[in-house]
């Protein structure tokens, strides 16, 4: 299925959803919105796709909000256009397969957001991260005042928050934001080349993986031990399971059928 501003596809067990607006730098448009939310509508009902990939046309991955009527709408408006924004995060986390994104030229205010709702987060060298609302007057959305203190610290956080500091991908990779960092046009191809290689594996193992890390964060021990003996419970009654042990004890490669 392809839109204007966003084009979804599928190959090879990945979903990949691709904001297409690079004239204004893919800033999250109402229209990119819809696209994204009912791409990942796509994405999960297809039983095909194992994990998504995220990525942006042009040299930029998102530049955040779309600053047209900025400071002309009504609160109704702000309301509204700040209700869609939110659904995002909160669609990304609860959407069951792995999630990457695959980052160039700039992720920066709700595009910074947009990157921190992934599961893994693979940038280009070079590549700027950024939270520049404080200079429009503005706090973090999209789930960054979530994510962000989490990954980096409450103190780091309100001090990039704070300054709206632009930060290299190599920072980010030093503070934990980023997983991994390939050179120049090289992100996207590599972030296919990993996401294939998962789309091989047990694509039940990695939706509980990323249910219990995401309904766990603030749990006791106690908690967390629960919901893993409950997803360890089902996990050892699958198809994939049975044929892991199988191929262990054959030496060989597994080949997991998402059963």
């Amino acid at each position: 299925m392809q839109t204007n501003s966003v084009i979804y596809s599928v190959k090879n067990g990945v979903g990949f959803i691709k904001l297409n607006q690079p004239e204004s730098r893919n800033a999250l448009s109402t229209e990119i919105k819809e696209g994204l939310l009912h791409s990942l509508d796509l994405a999960e009902e297809d039983s095909d796709v194992k994990i998504v990939i995220i990525s942006g046309e042009g040299n930029t991955f998102c530049a955040g909000g779309d600053i047209k009527g900025m400071g002309k709408r009504t609160t109704l408006e702000s309301v509204e256009k700040i209700n869609l924004t939110s659904r995002i995060p909160v669609r990304m986390e609860a959407f069951r397969k792995p999630i990457i994104a695959a980052v160039t030229g700039y992720a920066v205010g709700a595009g910074f957001s947009l990157a921190l709702a992934s599961d893994i987060i693979f940038a280009e060298v070079d590549t700027k991260f950024g939270l520049s609302f404080s200079k429009v007057g503005l706090i973090p959305d999209c789930g960054a005042l979530y994510y962000l203190p989490r990954l980096v610290g409450p103190w780091k956080a309100k001090e990039l928050i704070f300054s709206g500091e632009v930060i290299s991908s190599e920072e980010a990779k030093n503070l934990g934001i980023v997983n991994r960092i390939f050179p120049k046009g090289r992100v996207f191809s590599e972030s296919v080349l990993f996401a294939e290689n998962l789309a091989q594996g047990p694509a039940q193992t990695m939706q509980f993986v990323k249910s219990i890390i995401t309904k766990t964060a603030n749990h006791s021990l106690a908690g967390t031990v629960e919901y893993e003996n409950y997803a360890q419970s089902i996990l050892q009654q699958t198809e994939d399971h049975a044929e892991g042990i199988k191929a262990f004890k054959e030496k060989r490669m597994p080949v997991f059928q998402g059963k």
